[in-house]
Parts: C-alpha cells; sequence; structure tokens
C-alpha cells in the first residue's frame, strides 16, 4: 500500500495557506516549473526528456512476472531474523526479511534488498517485490525487508532498520552466497524514499543506527531503484501543483510525513515545524535535524550510488516534483542516474508497470552483472503519449 492507499486519505477542503519560502533548494514558487523534465535547481544541467520513440529492449522486458505468479514463489529462507529493535512502547520486535536466491547457479549472485511502500505506516515485507522472476531469472537474489512501522518507532528508526539488513546481509553474505560488493535497494513510495536514502546517506553517521549489530560492516549500496519516493519532507505540501493536485494534506498532523518525525499532535505537524523551522524553542530544533536527516535530498554527494528514478506524472500521493529534485540534484553533484517521468500514471505505474520494471532491472543488471544478458532483437515501439526518459550528464 502506497501513500495514497493509507486509512484516512484526506481531501483538499479549502484553498492552501500562502506558500512559505524556504532556503534549504525551496523552489516552489519558481516559475520555471514545468511538465518537462527540466533541472529546477541548475538551470544549465537540466534534466532534458527524450522524445518517445523505438526502444531496443532485451528478452526479459517482455517476461514480466505478474503478481499471481510472484505470490507462488516461496522464498528460500523465509523470515529470517536479522535483528530485534525497540518500539517506542517500550517492547522489543523482531525485525525479519525473506530471501529468495536465484534460479541459476552462481557461487556469488548480486543482491536486491526490496523495501515495501505503506506511508512508513504500513505494509509488509511478506508481499513479493516488483520484478521478482525477472530479477531471479537475472541471477539476482532478492531479499525483502521488514523495518519497524511509523506508528511502532518513529524515524530515524526506519533507515536504522534497512541499514542494519544490509549489514546483516552482507556479514552473512558467504552462508547465502551472496557477493557483498554488488548490493543494490529498490522501493516504491516510502520504499522508495528509504532506498534513496540508503543510496545517498552513507556517510551520516545519524543515519547509521546499530540496529543488529555487524558494525563491522558497510551499509552501502552500489545502485539503487527510487519509484515515486518522498525526498524532500519539508516541501511535499509546497511541491503539489494542480493538476494533479494531492489527496494528502502533507502539512497536516496526521500527514505520514509528521507521523514519521512524531510529530502529529494537535497544532503540529510539517506545516506548522517549516513555519517555525529557525526556531530554538522545543521541539523545532530536533524536529526539524529529524526531517533533514529523513531527507534523501539533504545528503546527496558525488560519491552516491547510481540510482533510477520513476514518477507519474500524475500522482496526487508524493509529488513528481519531490524526484525531479533528486535527479536534479544528483546531476549536479555528478551522480550517475537516469530519472524516467512516466506520462499519465499516478501513484504506481498501470499498464506501463512491464517496461518500467524491466528498464529499472537493465539499470541494476548493467552496473552488477559481471556480463549482461544481450539485448534480444525484440522491438517494442512506444507512443509519445506514454514513457518519457531523462537522463542525467553522468548516466
Amino acid at each position: 500500500m502506497g501513500l495514497g492507499g493509507l486509512a484516512g486519505v484526506w481531501a483538499r477542503a479549502e484553498q492552501k495557506d500562502a506558500r512559505v519560502s524556504l532556503a534549504f533548494t525551496s523552489v516552489a514558487n519558481d516559475s520555471r516549473y514545468a511538465r518537462n523534465g527540466e533541472d529546477l535547481v541548475n538551470p544549465s544541467n537540466a534534466v532534458r526528456p527524450v522524445r518517445c520513440g523505438i526502444l531496443l529492449l532485451g528478452l526479459s522486458a517482455c517476461l514480466v512476472a505478474r503478481p499471481a505468479i510472484s505470490q507462488r514463489l516461496q522464498p528460500t529462507h523465509d523470515d529470517l531474523t536479522y535483528a530485534t529493535a525497540p518500539t517506542d512502547s517500550g517492547a522489543d520486535k523482531d525485525l525479519r526479511l525473506d530471501l529468495w536466491l536465484p534460479q541459476v547457479s552462481a557461487d556469488k549472485s548480486p543482491l536486491v534488498l526490496w523495501i515495501h511502500g505503506g506511508g512508513w505506516s504500513g505494509g509488509s515485507h511478506d508481499n513479493p517485490p516488483a520484478g521478482l522472476t525477472q530479477l531471479l531469472q537475472r541471477g539476482f537474489a532478492v531479499a525483502s525487508v521488514e523495518y519497524r512501522l511509523s506508528g511502532e518507532a518513529i524515524a530515524p528508526a526506519q533507515i536504522h532498520d534497512v541499514k542494519g539488513a544490509v549489514r546483516y546481509l552482507r556479514a552473512n553474505a558467504a552462508q547465502y552466497h551472496l557477493d557483498p560488493n554488488r548490493f543494490a535497494a529498490w522501493g516504491s513510495s516510502a520504499g522508495g524514499h528509504l532506498a534513496a536514502l540508503l543510496a545517498t546517506s552513507g556517510d551520516i553517521d545519524a543515519a547509521e543506527g546499530d540496529i543488529g549489530g555487524n558494525l563491522d560492516q558497510s551499509s552501502a549500496v552500489q545502485a539503487a531503484v527510487d519509484y515515486f519516493g518522498p525526498t524532500h519532507l519539508l516541501t511535499m505540501e509546497l511541491d503539489d501543483r494542480d493538476p494533479p493536485g494531492s489527496v494528502i494534506d502533507h502539512d497536516a498532523p496526521n500527514s505520514p510525513e509528521s507521523r514519521l518525525i512524531g510529530y502529529d499532535g494537535p497544532g503540529e505537524g510539517i506545516g506548522d515545524l517549516r513555519a517555525n523551522i529557525g526556531s530554538l524553542v522545543a521541539p523545532y530544533p530536533e524536529k526539524a535535524r529529524l526531517t533533514h536527516l529523513m531527507s534523501p535530498l539533504a545528503h546527496v554527494s558525488s560519491d552516491d550510488a547510481p540510482i533510477y528514478i520513476a514518477h507519474g506524472d500524475l500522482d496526487t500521493s508524493v509529488p513528481i516534483l519531490q524526484s525531479m529534485r533528486l535527479a536534479a540534484a544528483l546531476d549536479s553533484a555528478g551522480v550517475e542516474n537516469v530519472f524516467r517521468r512516466v506520462e499519465g500514471a499516478g501513484h504506481g505505474f498501470g499498464t506501463q508497470s512491464p517496461i518500467v520494471n524491466s528498464e529499472a532491472i537493465d539499470f541494476l543488471a548493467s552496473r552488477l552483472l559481471a556480463a549482461p544478458e544481450p539485448l534480444s532483437a525484440a522491438l517494442v515501439m512506444l507512443g509519445c503519449s506514454g514513457l518519457g526518459v531523462a537522463r542525467s550528464r553522468a548516466a
């Protein structure tokens, strides 16, 4: 379940309050905003769209697993406990992951860590990850990871948990026949946010935590896929555009972002935090620190892992501008990235999912497989009203 599927989706009842200008890469009122993939931070580094045409795809592009097939694929290792972590209520919670090993024999397989969505407050690691069958056929191992939800523990518990899962899998790579030097993260919505944060926060001590131990192991990933994940928590509401509009008031106390940072009481919320962003009165400094820590955009640097980003331009749960901001920042930092604007798609890609999933898998394969599969002679024709792709200077 993505952000838009949370219980209690909030419709707009009135016009938005006046926008508050932010010093941190805020371009909310910038007239340069357009629906064409342009760079909003550095116009000279614009991420320019490529017109649709003929796309040469590997045979695997036509073999995306249907959900019913994925559900029948039982994990090779089911419900591995990778850590025990405290909740905000004082109880302990066992954190688990499911691990599928590839169908092709390999001494050391590259790993894709799947991170589920659900507004940080729902979802389950038991749901098969996107493109599971394809990934296994291409030689990837796949791990679907559980993390503490915002109702169990507020941030930074979620990023601490997924980093703990990476360290666990790396520490046990020999046992599970994994290549510790070829790890990737992939997630959608809240999971996409955490995948992007994994890729950008490798040098941020506060994002590391000690969940599960194995602190002698790195939590870095070598590539990431971010499907429509938030990238800058303070500007989610400011980044909304109408059309397509939004079904969530991101400034409200009951928004997913406000719940994530534990600022969800009466009179609280991201909007109140933003209005008092410079205040030294508690709890504003601590909540401001949390939103900064949990924003992938805040941590972009030249040594970040390559990232594939995809976002529907009709998304009414997470504004596409959030992904455009991340792609622009990665481009400016010289980080390899692909930004895929999925035209006509909302919070999810619908009938366009097979093409997007296949491109994401090809992106991972070209960076993590020693010998990427050769492309087949199959040609897939795309109409210009369908997918649009923009590639960074470093891609």
